[in-house]
């Protein structure tokens, strides 16, 4: 069985900076960095993918999904798969109320299939942040995967108070994100990395990952990976993973579809 690999894209746009503060709508130099995911780099990833045969997992807000549907249309074109990422990418502990957080998914579910005509089935949060009340929101509308938890480096089943659903967890870290090497903005600032430095983290983690069979879910947010010299890095990352061999890229819902009939066979529930 091939090892799988997944690569995911957070298109936030503005989203992230009015979730912090909607004073921002005021700052356009604040505004203008997120600008930059849908209206530049999106089509230079796509054509990139196109070019290296790959599919990739997008995973977008509603707000942004509304603001930039020619984005989205480029993205649907493409054969990408579109997943839920809230509606404001407001952080899902920062809801006053369990209605108040499932107002905004739903929220965002009618924006995406506003825009690509199909309901998501796989949601990651804001910042990958959940509420005691996120997973039974996700139960509730049908989602197959979450891909969210830091807690374990292969697919699993998830559970609501302890008792199992039919979610399956594609577990992501921080280490194969390129936010930690790439974001420059307040409170964060701090030296920004060389292409060559994620590089060389993610192409060793892959290495162990490939080595014991689990695997490489890479987070990536257009305007960062969408810059030319970080989209180049990217392309040697999947001329590494190729390298190694027995590998396969795959969109997250397929893969998670795929895992979840494998644990049914199993007798998992």
């Amino acid at each position: 069985m091939a090892f799988p690999i997944m690569l995911t894209f957070d298109m936030d746009a503005e989203s992230t900076v009015l979730a912090i503060d909607p004073e921002n709508a005021r700052r356009p130099g604040v505004l203008s960095p997120g600008q930059y995911g849908p209206t530049v780099a999106v089509y230079r990833i796509l054509e990139m993918l196109k070019q290296e045969g790959v599919p990739a997992t997008f995973f977008v807000p509603g707000w942004t999904a509304d603001h930039y549907p020619a984005a989205m249309e480029a993205i649907v074109a493409a054969g990408c798969e579109v997943g839920h990422h809230g509606y404001t990418h407001t952080l899902p502990y920062a809801y006053p109320s369990r209605a108040a957080e499932e107002e905004d998914f739903v929220k965002g579910i009618e924006a995406i299939v506003r825009h690509t005509g199909q309901k998501p089935v796989g949601y990651r949060s804001p910042a990958w942040d959940y509420s005691p009340h996120t997973l039974a929101i996700m139960e509730k509308y049908g989602f197959l995967y979450s891909t969210n938890f830091q807690d374990y480096d292969a697919p699993y089943m998830q559970t609501v108070d302890g008792r199992p659903t039919r979610i399956v967890e594609l577990p992501v870290s921080w280490l194969t994100d390129d936010m930690p090497y790439y974001v420059f903005r307040p409170p964060n600032y701090r030296p920004l990395a060389p292409a060559s430095h994620p590089y060389e983290i993610w192409t060793e983690e892959l290495r162990g990952l490939h080595a014991e069979h689990k695997i490489f879910v890479l987070t990536m947010h257009p305007y960062l990976s969408g810059r030319p010299s970080r989209l180049a890095m990217l392309r040697r990352v999947i001329a590494f993973a190729r390298a190694l061999g027995n590998v396969e890229f795959r969109p997250c819902g397929e893969y998670a579809r795929e895992f979840l009939a494998a644990q049914t066979a199993g007798g998992a529930q």
